[in-house]
């Protein structure tokens, strides 16, 4: 059995979200301040070691104004159930699924409550709500003092007030009928049914302090503790009573040799008067803690050749990290095995495992994982396997594109309206891409694997078509942000840049949709001609060569033309195995800026340097040209943009590249891309609204 799917609601960013979890390992990645810690949280304070723990400041923005309503309600003399049915709550929502052959669902049996035999799922709600007695202490208040407004004198009060009003429920929800549930007295039914682990990501590695470069010598204490208890392990029972008995052998030799000793001290104190008649007789006893000696006194030291062993903060902080999050995993486990009750599943919430880790490292990480779990699960062969589902979040391109789409969870932090709250929407692959070709889908995983490519990270992003877009990037943008005023400079954005060609940037237009990425693709419009010619066994045949603009009868971009790919030819079944249409070039100088976004995607190709006029260039090296002539030796006479494609064919294209990058100073950027770019700049589009979150509906009825 395993959790299938997480709603949460009400916490922090995440007012609302659904999450389903992949059966080994689901990956979280975002931006920052997208909601991707608050998912760990929320589930530390509800299932952590030390009790629910929450406070005013937990409650969703959007939910917190609800106080204020409760309480007018309680004022206008509502019903007591209707004033704590206004107040906000925090819940979490986990539906399990089971086999239902299985001979035992243990701690999971009794959230079944459902009358379907042929169902797998279970739903258990666990809920921080007030309750009816507590309405009074939670929402009447004393008047304010003077010059303190209301509003924030009964925030204050209700800061102290929620601990107290405020308590875990739990219940059991049938998946098939939301209105039967089943309560539970306590959390002792939450406690048997989940273990919830966090491996933060501040792990205390570093030389701040002396003793904090023993962080994973500690953790051995930790592990002592937990085999020492009743319901360990029989092994890790057996290891623990083999370190209490070397214990007590050493305080056995250690009272022996203080015994003789303060002996031998007597005939001197008997000088001083002691023993006296009312004294009596005085022993030493030593006494020695296993857990204390290996938390405070034993250390993780590395092996020298020439007997001198370098002490655990001389290693690299990399190779500490995974040291210690290998011991906390292999704790966790433990714990998980030492249970008197041993839980339905485990959840292990892993923050930015790549800390400190080289690239290779970071890769190795989500693809070896679950091979760890089954080396930790080998050492208990008689028992049933490890039970762990992982949950990781990470800033890192490299840890996130080991993973398959499948596997990944888009956070993105939506403000849909000017004013309005923030708050997180999940992106969840598996649906979300469901609508792509196959073959598209394992393009763009091994593009953004052997690429690195951070577009899950990225605040916008640019497509360029070459290597000489892609190195001129950065001074493009820097020439443009001269123009702009401080607010939408670029430099204050993070933009990345990935260079995908003009064959393949149509495929990722449906994962930029998906994202919700402000976007600008930067192509070129490939004027080509049609002409005649003879092969080399002699036979007239049809080419279609490159061209000026001016002379072009269609483009060979295929970005460009499925970007204009006619709405109404998209919906018949197979049409992404269809070319899309050809497209003159002279309609693509009529297109509008308005023909040329779509959602959150602008696409940018050469137009004439000088509106007005037909002088277009066919590629960035002859636009360059164009809006550079006298760096190019252009003169006035004659056809412009045919003298500056005459140019551009004798140009390197690196060497273009570095020296406009570098040595070239003051220079225009080419029209198409300046346009583009100040669009760029400018804040994104607000994202469409999501459908509200409904439940399921039951087997065998139609969706409503």
């Amino acid at each position: 059995m395993r959790v299938q799917k997480v709603r949460v609601q009400g916490f922090r960013l995440l007012q609302d979200v659904e999450i389903t979890l992949e059966p080994n390992s689901t990956v979280i990645v975002g931006r920052n301040n997208s909601g991707k810690t608050s998912l760990a949280d929320v589930f530390e304070r509800f299932a952590g070691e030390n009790g629910p723990r929450f406070r005013l400041e937990d409650f969703s923005a959007g939910t917190r104004g609800k106080f204020s309503e409760a309480r007018q309600l309680r004022e206008a003399g509502a019903d007591p159930g209707a004033v704590l049915g206004a107040l906000p709550t925090i819940t979490i929502s986990l539906t399990f699924t089971y086999d239902k052959a299985a001979p035992s669902l243990g701690p999971l049996s009794p959230f079944i409550i459902d009358l379907d035999e042929d169902a797998t799922t279970a739903v258990a709600k666990i809920e921080y709500a007030p309750t009816l007695s507590s309405l009074q202490a939670l929402l009447e208040v004393a008047a304010p003092p003077e010059g303190l407004d209301a509003l924030t004198h009964f925030m204050r009060h209700l800061r102290e007030a929620i601990p107290t009003a405020y308590s875990v429920q739990v219940s059991a929800v049938d998946p098939t009928d939301p209105t039967n549930t089943r309560q539970f007295e306590g959390t002792a039914a939450l406690s048997s049914l989940l273990q919830c682990n966090l491996v933060r990501a501040q792990r205390t590695l570093d030389h701040a302090k002396q003793d904090e470069t023993d962080a994973i010598g500690r953790l051995l204490g930790v592990l002592f503790k937990t085999a020492s208890t009743a319901t360990a392990a029989e092994s890790d029972q057996q290891l623990s009573l083999q370190l209490k008995a070397s214990v007590e052998s050493i305080e056995r030799n250690v009272q022996s040799e203080f015994d003789e000793m303060l002996k031998g001290l007597l005939p001197a104190m008997s000088v001083l008067g002691f023993p006296s008649l009312n004294d009596t007789e005085i022993r030493p006893e030593t006494s020695l803690n296993v857990e204390t000696l290996l938390k405070g006194h034993t250390k993780v030291v590395y092996t020298g050749t020439d007997g001198v062993h370098l002490p655990e903060g001389y290693n690299g902080l990399g190779t500490r990290n995974l040291i210690y999050m290998l011991l906390q995993l292999e704790s966790y486990h433990k714990s998980y095995r030492a249970r008197p009750t041993r839980p339905a599943t485990h959840l292990i919430f892993i923050e930015e495992p790549e800390a400190h880790l080289h690239p290779q490292m970071q890769e190795v990480f989500i693809s070896q994982l679950n091979a760890a779990v089954g080396k930790l699960s080998a050492k208990y062969p008689e028992e049933e396997p490890w039970q762990v589902q992982f949950v990781i979040s990470t800033h890192s391109s490299h840890v996130a594109n080991a993973a398959s789409f499948e596997a990944v969870r888009y956070f993105l932090n939506d403000q849909a309206a000017a004013g309005s709250q923030r708050r997180t929407k999940v992106k969840d692959f598996k649906k979300g891409m469901a609508s792509i070709p196959a073959p598209d889908q394992e393009f763009l995983h091994q593009y953004m694997t052997l690429t690195k490519c951070d577009l899950y990270f990225a605040d916008k992003a640019i497509l360029v078509e070459g290597t000489t877009e892609r190195i001129l990037m950065p001074r493009l943008c820097e020439i443009v942000d001269r123009t702009l005023d401080e607010e939408h400079k670029l430099a204050k954005q993070y933009v990345t840049t990935a260079e995908v060609g003009g064959a393949y940037a149509h495929l990722f237009y449906p994962l930029l949709d998906f994202l919700e990425l402000k976007t600008l693709v930067i192509t070129d419009i490939d004027a080509v001609l049609q002409k005649k010619k003879m092969n080399k066994k002699g036979a007239e045949v049809t080419v279609w060569e490159k061209c000026p603009v001016a002379s072009g009868e269609r483009t060979s971009n295929t970005a460009i033309r499925e970007w204009f790919r006619p709405a109404e030819a998209k919906v018949a079944e197979g049409w992404q195995d269809t070319p899309a249409p050809h497209i003159d070039p002279k309609v693509l100088l009529a297109k509008t800026d308005a023909d040329k976004l779509s959602g959150y995607r602008r696409i940018a190709y050469q137009i004439p340097e000088v509106a007005g006029t037909d002088l277009c260039a066919r590629s960035y090296e002859d636009a360059l040209v164009l809006a550079n002539p006298e760096r190019f030796g252009l003169t006035d006479d004659g056809d412009k943009a045919e003298e500056a494609w005459d140019v551009a064919q004798d140009l390197s294209k690196s060497d273009t590249a570095l020296r406009f990058a570098i040595q070239e100073k003051d220079w225009n950027v080419p029209r198409y891309i300046s346009e583009g770019l100040k669009w760029l700049s400018e804040p994104p589009p607000p994202p469409a609204a999501d459908p509200p979150i409904v439940p399921a509906p039951p087997p065998n009825e139609p969706a409503q």
